[in-house]
């Protein structure tokens, strides 16, 4: 999760009083506004329960402040959400989540009320959820696999996104909604009939992939999203296996055209829209594709020739994000703010250099290198496990799917570690990702 405070505005009191009202986004996108009150209430009930292990809130200053006093005090409340977001014990504890769910029904005004939430399929079909406006993410997905009779061991694996529809029929995955976002006010709060909640996979793992498809309604979540991403050209296969994966499709045969597909170049990757990347020169329009072992970057270059570069996931140190410019609070590039991406990379004889990436998926491209950075952790953890693997109150025996017990509460320790890897740099309005000693 990428917490940031990229603006703020001046309210007044019913009294005449005034006070600062803090743009809260998450993820690239605005999740909330809150008082500095609000925050310091919040970090008051969680100081009760987790103590020194909150990060410093910034103090009150009870005369007017300046506006570098002012700025200072919204960095500092920035970096406290930023902190707080990387600990798993702390951002998935019950005051934390609540409290995120009601600022965000207050700041867009949607009463609780029964609605009806139409999920997308990969394939453009829909499953319509009979749910709350308040319902969480994490509830309105349960409620989706009910729907769809699939077994809750596989919900581990499938994730709520909020896409928006570009022409053709195809789609752009705008973000990966957070367990306590609430799926209908977010969507709402977009304002843009193009935008829907998709279900999609959350993993990149190519191996979990046969603990999915063991299950029939996985099987059909799988198939439905890889028919989708080769229409869209996500992964190309060649002539010969697009031959076979057609004949397969038209008979109806799923596992076997997952069981092709999984052999094409590229498969499971997650695919951003077009950008900019500065290598191998500046300002080369790209593609890049995020996969459980590399980031592919695949670059146009003045010849008109493509160049295929591969970044080994195991030699990115560190990564960030970066809002550039100013805005009004509305991190867009209409609104005069660019995102960009940028990550160190190993070239070998301890040779590091910086990648930078100008997307407006950036976050969306950092949860995605998050997410695998994860998953390598847990399985190296399992690797390292003999026939089992001992914790407090816990015993993993190897048959049991380690990906699903990080899923448990019980894996919080494990996520923590995980998480405070996340640093954040001193520079303004950057977010630090895992670095690789600590995977």
């Amino acid at each position: 999760m990428h917490f940031n405070i990229p603006a703020t505005e001046e309210q007044i009191d019913k009294l005449g009083g005034r006070f600062v009202v803090y743009h809260v986004y998450l993820d690239g996108f605005l999740y909330c506004k809150m008082r500095y009150s609000d925050m310091y209430k919040l970090d008051e009930e969680l100081r009760r329960v987790f103590g020194d292990c909150l990060p410093p809130f910034p103090p009150k200053y009870y005369l007017s402040m300046t506006e570098t006093m002012a700025d200072e005090r919204r960095l500092l409340l920035e970096h406290y959400l930023q902190k707080v977001g990387a600990n798993s014990s702390i951002s998935t504890y019950d005051i934390f989540c609540m409290f995120l769910i009601k600022m965000q029904q207050e700041t867009f005004k949607i009463p609780i009320q029964n609605c009806v939430l139409e999920i997308l399929l990969p394939d453009g079909h829909e499953v319509r959820a009979d749910i709350q406006s308040s319902d969480p993410a994490e509830r309105v997905l349960e409620i989706v696999f009910c729907k769809m009779e699939l077994p809750r061991q596989v919900m581990g694996y499938f994730s709520l996104f909020l896409v928006e529809g570009i022409s053709g029929g195809q789609y752009s995955v705008l973000k990966k909604l957070a367990p306590f976002e609430l799926p209908y006010v977010s969507l709402k709060s977009m304002n843009n009939e193009q935008c829907v909640i998709m279900i999609r996979k959350s993993y990149f793992d190519p191996e979990i992939d046969r603990t999915v498809m063991g299950s029939s309604c996985g099987l059909n979540l799988l198939y439905l999203q890889a028919v989708s991403d080769m229409e869209m050209g996500c992964w190309k296969p060649t002539n010969e296996q697009l031959e076979k994966l057609r004949l397969l499709q038209e008979t109806g045969q799923k596992k076997e055209f997952l069981e092709v597909a999984q052999q094409v170049k590229h498969y499971g990757y997650m695919q951003a829209e077009a950008c900019i990347c500065d290598h191998p020169v500046p300002n080369s329009p790209a593609v890049v594709r995020v996969g459980y072992e590399e980031i592919n970057c695949c670059t146009k270059l003045l010849s008109n020739q493509a160049e295929e570069t591969s970044f080994e996931i195991s030699k990115v140190r560190c990564w960030s994000v970066r809002l550039l410019g100013t805005s009004t609070g509305n991190p867009s590039e209409e609104d005069g703010i660019k995102l960009e991406l940028r990550f160190e990379y190993c070239y070998g004889n301890d040779t590091w250099k910086w990648i930078t990436i100008h997307t407006h998926q950036a976050f969306l491209l950092s949860t995605f290198m998050y997410q695998v950075g994860a998953e390598h952790a847990a399985k190296n953890l399992e690797m390292n496990s003999e026939m089992q693997i001992e914790m407090p109150d816990v015993q993993i025996k190897k048959k049991q799917s380690f990906f699903q017990y990080m899923k448990t509460d019980k894996a919080r320790p494990i996520l923590t570690r995980i998480k405070s890897a996340v640093r954040r740099s001193k520079e303004d309005n950057v977010f630090e990702g895992i670095e690789d000693k600590d995977l």
